[in-house]
């Protein structure tokens, strides 16, 4: 046991110094990432309609005003901010590979020291995504996302829904499709999941460990369409808490169609099937319930794109003894250009948590609810092909049926945007 857990923990430092010794950004108190993973190369280092390399940079200087830094519904503390930060993407592509990847970092410094919690934030990420099409019918793929940050982020589906300390998290899937006929083809997957945080009380009951196998069978019935059965097996384990550790089986059936080339969806939806195995209490929990995922990419014009997902499903409790709980999450995503130098990013994220009855050491608590809205907007101004005016607003409102859980919070930024 002691190996394995140094064997894990040895897995997330390498991981996080290879993170550590590329270029990287910071948004100052935006969930880090999320813009450059929603927008897939329209992110914030394009620079209107000016031409585009495959290797760009990116260097930002924000300021700006938070004023609930320590997410509290107790002790809320306001704070001006100040924060710098870089990215790197690089592009490339040939008729067998194509390779896309974007890392950053930076650092955001909050101007009053803030109560039960640091005045800084240090974040980083890389988000990797690569094909290469080994044969007409044989195709491997790779989509890597690993970060280290402090803010919770709403889009991720990971960590705690408030400000808790830095934590690394990555999500890594690699697969392999096979094209066995012209009309049926399977894809065979792995996705590794890992949480950690620094926080010693938060690692007790969130640090874990994901693994995820999958197979699809797919079905062209349409030159557009794809039908799909799915199975999928994933096994989590938590460090210090086996309360929680499980084995889902996931029986879906879906579809994937494209109304046009700038429309797609992608649904899937079924049955999880959840085994708890409760040392601590000798007993097993068998749980079933409905899941559902969908996908929706629109492209409505060459300056309008949208993107809308949604999930519902059993997910990995935030409260310390809670077992498990039922999430909704849907995202919406919409960038627009005004002009080819003034651009819009709009996002809207809704979450409904249902978390059950959980242990407390001396009785079953009842089981309650919690629900976050979480609104982000930004405009960007390009100046020039390598300067930019921006500026954003983020609200985030989390509702709980739980006594003092609750909180809004309010964040407003401006900066320029250098971009070579």
């Amino acid at each position: 046991m002691r190996n394995s857990k140094l064997a894990k923990f040895g897995f997330v430092a390498i991981a996080s110094f290879l993170m550590l010794i590329v270029p990287g950004r910071l948004w100052a108190g935006e969930e880090i990432g999320k813009d450059v993973m929603q927008e897939s190369g329209t992110s914030t280092l394009d620079t209107g309609n000016f031409s585009r390399s495959s290797l760009r940079y990116s260097v930002s200087v924000r300021g700006g005003y938070d004023d609930n830094v320590n997410t509290s519904s107790v002790f809320e503390q306001e704070s001006a901010f100040v924060s710098i930060g870089g990215t790197l993407a690089y592009n490339f592509g040939s008729p067998r590979t194509q390779l896309s990847l974007t890392t950053g970092g930076g650092y955001t410094y909050y101007l009053s020291d803030i109560l039960g919690g640091e005045n800084y934030d240090a974040n980083i990420y890389l988000a990797l995504s690569a094909t290469h099409k080994a044969t007409p019918r044989l195709t491997f793929a790779a989509s890597v996302y690993a970060s280290y940050q402090t803010q919770p982020d709403f889009d991720l589906n990971v960590a705690l829904n408030r400000r808790s300390g830095n934590f690394f998290y990555t999500s890594d899937k690699f697969s392999m499709s096979y094209l066995w006929t012209p009309r049926f083809s399977t894809v065979t997957s792995y996705t590794l999941g890992v949480v950690k945080y620094e926080d010693a009380d938060v690692a007790d009951f969130e640090d874990r460990f994901e693994n995820t196998l999958g197979n699809e069978f797919r079905f062209l019935v349409l030159p557009t369409t794809s039908l799909i059965a799915e199975y999928r097996i994933m096994f989590i384990n938590y460090d210090n808490n086996g309360l929680r550790d499980s084995i889902s089986n996931f029986a879906l059936v879906g579809i994937d169609h494209s109304f046009s080339p700038r429309f797609n969806i992608s649904l899937r939806g079924g049955a999880e099937f959840r085994d708890y195995d409760n040392a601590v209490l000798n007993q097993n929990t068998n749980v079933t319930d409905p899941y559902f995922e969908g996908t929706l990419i629109y492209a409505v014009g060459k300056r309008t794109s949208i993107s809308w997902t949604n999930r519902y499903g059993l997910e990995e409790p935030d409260v310390a003894l809670a077992q498990r709980r039922t999430t909704f999450r849907t995202g919406l995503s919409v960038r627009h250009d005004f002009t080819s130098r003034i651009s819009t990013n709009l996002a809207f994220y809704y979450e409904h948590d249902h978390n059950d009855e959980f242990f407390d050491l001396f009785n079953f608590s009842p089981s309650f609810n919690d629900d976050v809205f979480d609104l982000v907007l930004s405009v960007r101004y390009a100046i020039s092909r390598n300067f930019a005016v921006e500026a954003g607003y983020n609200f985030t409102d989390f509702e709980s049926d739980l006594p003092l859980r609750s909180y809004t919070r309010n964040r407003v930024w401006g900066g320029l945007n250098f971009s070579f």
